[in-house]
């Protein structure tokens, strides 16, 4: 009943937000003459998506078309397109244990996100997503897109900066609640403009652009603080054009980034969102900030396996003491589509609905899922740049689950997560092994 009544609060807090948000989509509607309901191209960030045409008659009028994809809003010659949709993702927190006897258990809406998306007169593609999770009100994503070069499609906006594997992965398609311990070393969205594209035959694609500059496993704020971050990823397919299934989709990049940075550093946190590191309140960065991050993923019918590394270092200083700390992370993640489905970066969508009375063939999909991630943090950091007392040197977490995706717009997910700390040298501090189950009801609409 917590649950129910929560999902009852936030619905009723949120739905003047979304009446006014589906207001002003719907006056877009005027701009043309007739409704088409079939995409002709990607709009930014989502894919191209089959939509019945509306008829074609004298007294056809423009209408929003209702589809599994959203509300779709297009003048007749579909030069002009809007979507609405979106995803909501409610979680379920319990430690069998916790960092300093606080628990942080209980329910949570750990993202809402309405989407608006689409394209202008056939030249510019945006898109807009507020996230109103965890009691917040923020602005995750807004950005521009210019797509008539193929091959050198500019961005200019706020959106994800091209470092982490998993990181760029749709958050809808993550296979855990909450990312590995690796992608607190990248950095997650930031103000930038940036250059992208695929060449030889999709065989090679690539990431360039110029960021504001943010720490590790954080995102943004709108305003430009001074510094800078150069940023660059390229992925490549060696054998994506090779008669060999099994080799077809494997993946083998690296990103790398250089900038300045000044001002408080971040923690660092488990998946279970506990601090394990913080640095001194002394401590700062106070100069230059490079990470490199090399990558891979392969998949094959039913298996997906994601692998990266990174490294972090920045120059710090507290007091009198100047230092460049490098910290490392990696992580290591498999999952199996247990009912036959083509596993994908992407994701999958189950191949029978839930239905019941026909059939063990029509339960939707299942996944299983298992991951190792790690992150250690530079000996050189204790005891002069940690916050002695709160600051382990490290965690390890292992964790397996299992999703079941009962339709394409529903999704339950449990997973189980296990971190240790490891203890080398005197001046870090013991922390309690972390065990926590996770479990997720994902609605898309």
């Amino acid at each position: 009943m917590g649950f129910y009544n929560g999902l009852c609060m936030l619905i009723g807090s949120r739905a003047l937000i979304l009446r006014r948000l589906l207001q002003v989509v719907l006056a877009v509607s005027s701009v043309g003459p007739a409704l088409v309901a079939r995409s002709s191209g990607q709009t930014a960030g989502a894919s191209s998506v089959d939509v019945p045409t509306a008829p074609e008659t004298p007294q056809a009028k423009a209408k929003p078309l209702f589809s599994r994809e959203g509300l779709w809003i297009s003048k007749k010659d579909n030069s002009t397109a809007v979507r609405v949709h979106g995803y909501l993702q409610a979680d379920g927190r319990f430690f069998v244990t916790n960092l300093k006897d606080q628990p942080h258990e209980g329910f949570l809406f750990r993202r809402v996100r309405p989407l608006v998306e689409g394209k202008l007169a056939n030249f510019l593609d945006f898109r807009f997503m507020p996230d109103f999770g965890e009691g917040n009100t923020v602005i995750q994503e807004v950005y521009v897109e210019n797509g008539s070069i193929p091959f050198a499609k500019l961005r200019a906006g706020k959106f994800k900066t091209p470092m982490g594997l998993e990181v760029l992965r749709s958050d809808r398609e993550l296979t855990f609640a909450e990312r590995s311990l690796a992608s607190d070393l990248v950095p997650l969205r930031d103000l930038g403009i940036q250059a992208q594209g695929s060449i030889l035959h999709s065989g090679i694609s690539y990431e360039f652009g110029f960021f504001s500059g943010i720490g590790d496993g954080t995102n943004a704020k709108f305003q430009w603080k001074g510094t800078h971050e150069e940023v660059a990823r390229v992925m490549a397919r060696p054998f994506a054009a090779s008669s060999a299934a099994p080799v077809n989709q494997l993946g083998v990049g690296i990103a790398f980034s250089d900038g300045h940075n000044h001002g408080k550093l971040p923690s660092l946190k488990t998946v279970g969102q506990q601090t394990f590191f913080s640095y001194s309140p002394q401590t700062v960065s106070i100069g230059r900030h490079r990470r490199i991050a090399p990558q891979a993923d392969y998949f094959y019918r039913t298996l997906g396996v994601l692998a990266e590394y990174a490294i972090s270092s920045q120059d710090v200083s507290a007091g009198s003491g100047h230092r460049s700390l490098s910290n490392t992370g990696w992580q290591v993640a498999g999952s199996v589509a247990l009912t036959g489905e083509k596993n994908s970066y992407d994701g999958f969508q189950p191949a029978h609905n839930l239905e019941f009375g026909h059939g063990t063939h029509h339960w939707g999909a299942w996944e299983f899922v298992a991951r190792h991630s790690e992150v250690n943090i530079d000996s050189h950091a204790f005891p002069q740049f940690a916050a002695i007392g709160k600051s382990a040197n490290g965690a390890h977490e292992s964790a397996a689950g299992i999703s079941w995706y009962l339709n394409r717009m529903t999704k339950l997910l449990s997973d189980y997560e296990y971190t240790t700390f490891p203890q080398r040298g005197g001046n870090t501090t013991h922390l309690p092994i972390e065990r926590v189950m996770m479990t997720r009801v994902q609605l898309t609409f």
